[in-house]
Order: C-alpha cells, then sequence, then structure tokens
C-alpha cells in the first residue's frame, strides 16, 4: 500500500468509477489529484489517495485504489452549520472514505483489508478517532468482520445534541472507532447506533436514552 504515485493518475480514477458513489468529492476527484497536500494525513490536496500494487511489482498499474478526505456532513449537516467552529474540529478527528475499489481480477485477495488497514494506521498516527464510509447492504458482513459498526442511521453524540446520519436507499454508513475511548453504544429507544466520545467533552453518561427522537442525558 502506498500514496498515489504521479504516474497512475488515470489509473486511480478509473478504479474510482467502479464505486458506486456519486458523491461531490468523488466528481472533483480530477482537480484534487493535481494539488500539494493540505495537512498531515492528505497526499492530494484534502484527500488521502492509496493504491495497492500488484506483487513483487512497483510498476505496473494499481489494483486497489481508495479515497478518502473530510466528511461532507462536517460542513453540511445543520447542527455544524449552526456551530461553524465544529467544522475545522471534526475535519481534524474523523474521515471519510468516498472510494475503495479492486480491479475485478484481482477481488478476494485481501486488498481492500490491506487499504482499510493503512487508512486506519495513518489516521490514528496523526490523531484522527473515527473512520466512517458509505456502503450497499450487501457489503456489510464485509465491514462488520473488520471491525465496523453498520447501519442506515448513525447518531453522533454532541455537546447537548445529536447529529444523525440518515442515507438515502440504498446506502448505509459504516463507522469504526480508532482509540479505545470513542465508542459505539446502542441506547434505548434510539435510531441507530450512537457514536459517543468522538471529541472530548461529548461523552455520554451511563444513563443516556432517546425520546421522541431526541437524545436525553
Amino acid at each position: 500500500m502506498a500514496p498515489l504515485s504521479a504516474t497512475h493518475h488515470d489509473d486511480f480514477l478509473a478504479l474510482l468509477a467502479l464505486t458506486t458513489s456519486d458523491s461531490q468529492p468523488l466528481a472533483a476527484a480530477g482537480n484534487i489529484l493535481t494539488m500539494p497536500p493540505q495537512g498531515p494525513l492528505n497526499t492530494h490536496g484534502p484527500a488521502l489517495c492509496l493504491t495497492a500494487q500488484p506483487r513483487r511489482s512497483t510498476h505496473q498499474s494499481p489494483v486497489g485504489a481508495l479515497f478518502a478526505s473530510y466528511p461532507d456532513w462536517a460542513a453540511q449537516h445543520p447542527l455544524v452549520q449552526q456551530r461553524p467552529h465544529l467544522t475545522e474540529i471534526l475535519n481534524r478527528r474523523a474521515l471519510l472514505v468516498y472510494g475503495l475499489a479492486v480491479a475485478p481480477q484481482h477481488r478476494r485477495k485481501g486488498i481492500a483489508r490491506a487499504l482499510l488497514a493503512e487508512t486506519e494506521q495513518r489516521s490514528r498516527a496523526v490523531g484522527y478517532r473515527m473512520i466512517t464510509l458509505l456502503h450497499t447492504p450487501d457489503l456489510a458482513p464485509f465491514y462488520q468482520h473488520l471491525g465496523y459498526t453498520t447501519a442506515r442511521h448513525i447518531t453522533i453524540a454532541m455537546p447537548g445534541s445529536a447529529m444523525g446520519l440518515t442515507q438515502p436507499l440504498p446506502y448505509m454508513t459504516a463507522v469504526k472507532p480508532l482509540v479505545p475511548t470513542v465508542r459505539v453504544r446502542h441506547l434505548p429507544n434510539a435510531p441507530g447506533p450512537v457514536v459517543s466520545a468522538l471529541l472530548p467533552g461529548w461523552d455520554l453518561p451511563a444513563e443516556a436514552r432517546f425520546e421522541n427522537g431526541r437524545l436525553i442525558t
């Protein structure tokens, strides 16, 4: 697993085209690949771009690609728009994988798993606390096996409120804490799993619950 090299930009984009995501960051990937890194984790502009090469080869086209960047919800969610200062904070603590693809003839060889593991390791090393991604329901067992919690609705606990992330059909969200203090909890009456302590002070008491769709702490 290695950062994307300039000679493989077209191959990288071709692999990303195999994903089902139509997100804005992926649509802008071609331009992002021409940018210098913007942060300790990023390899190209605001994104982390990793590739997987065939075994015993450093010259062939990559057979796997991963594209990750700041979570779109860190800037677009209504709760964050009411508190703009949170965007920068969230961008340094949560990473969203927008695209993960492996060439069809190289699947079931552990390449996607290795790309995710490399991403998790790099993210953890620079202070990120959670990885998240979107996927279709058929991939839920794969991500669950790698330690991710998957659901159509994920809630992130915030001071005095809760940020709900609901995906349109058929997509689901997968989340994985990168540090022991971040927890994914199942609270009474919650619409789905709840992430607590994404940031210091964002933890929840043991008696936390949901009532009428609202987080009660």
